[in-house]
């Protein structure tokens, strides 16, 4: 297998994993927080906040892929440190679960993005 094929079914896995995590997250908060929201409870307006944040970020890619992904990896980043001061340390695979969705695939994103950049102004 070739570099160049190598790197294209990279971005398809790195878009199909945001995806995937950005619907995951998108229905949980819809069905979870809305309901929070309905009873009065306040508290999770943050990381709702954060999480329609991460999601655009995904969104982002397909028109601006560098950015994009910057995006998510930045606001999977804020979202675990988030759940970190809110949990504290012994809530460190809470963080991970909710940041590193966005994380891995916007950092694989970010990588391809950039390599293409380079590919094309050195050609």
């Amino acid at each position: 297998m070739n570099r160049e094929k190598a790197f294209r079914i990279l971005r398809f896995v790195a878009l199909f994993l945001g995806l995937q995590a950005s619907v995951l997250f998108t229905v949980f908060l819809i069905t979870e927080a809305g309901t929070d929201l309905l009873e009065g409870k306040t508290r999770v307006i943050p990381i709702l906040l954060i999480m329609i944040s991460a999601v655009a970020g995904f969104v982002w890619t397909v028109t601006r892929p560098v950015r994009g992904s910057f995006v998510m990896i930045t606001v999977g980043l804020v979202m675990t440190i988030y759940l970190l001061l809110l949990g504290g340390i012994g809530e460190i695979q809470m963080a991970l679960i909710y940041g590193l969705p966005f994380i891995f695939p916007g950092a694989i994103l970010y990588y391809i993005s950039k390599r293409e950049i380079r590919k094309r102004v050195s050609v």
